[in-house]
Order: C-alpha cells, then sequence, then structure tokens
C-alpha cells in the first residue's frame, strides 16, 4: 500500500523526491502521514481538499478487507 500511495503521490508533485511517508499501524488502522514541502501542499491537497479527498478514497478502496485507512498531509519542516 506504501508503494501504491508513494506512486499517486510523485505523480503529482514537481520535486517527488522531497516527499517523505510515514506508516503507523494501530490495530485494524493503518495511518499514512505525508510530509511534504510547503510549496507542494496546495498542489496535493487540490482545490478546497478534492484531491486529497479522491486520494484517501482510492487508498481505502485498494486496501485488503477489515482494514481502515487515514491519510495526513503534512508541511515539511
Amino acid at each position: 500500500m506504501r508503494a501504491f500511495l508513494e506512486f499517486i503521490v510523485r505523480a503529482l508533485l514537481d520535486d517527488p523526491s522531497a516527499v517523505q511517508i510515514r506508516e503507523l499501524r494501530r490495530g485494524p488502522v493503518i495511518r499514512y502521514i505525508l510530509k511534504v514541502p510547503p510549496e507542494e501542499m496546495g498542489r496535493l491537497i487540490g482545490r478546497e481538499g478534492h484531491l486529497a479527498e479522491a486520494i484517501r478514497q482510492v487508498m481505502r478502496a485498494a486496501a485488503p478487507p477489515r482494514r481502515k485507512m487515514d491519510l495526513r498531509i503534512e508541511p515539511l519542516e
């Protein structure tokens, strides 16, 4: 799943090498935390968050049965 998320995110950004992805597993929940440069945040979130929500929906659809996915996008410090 991480590789799939990485593929999607790197295709959308101008500088894909600056992306950091962290995966946290707690029971049935898998949380991915994306850290991207502040100037790339708007490109990944999209207008009114539509692109970010679309990425979340694709990740939930691709998740194994009985698994829940969560995606957070944070600025890279």
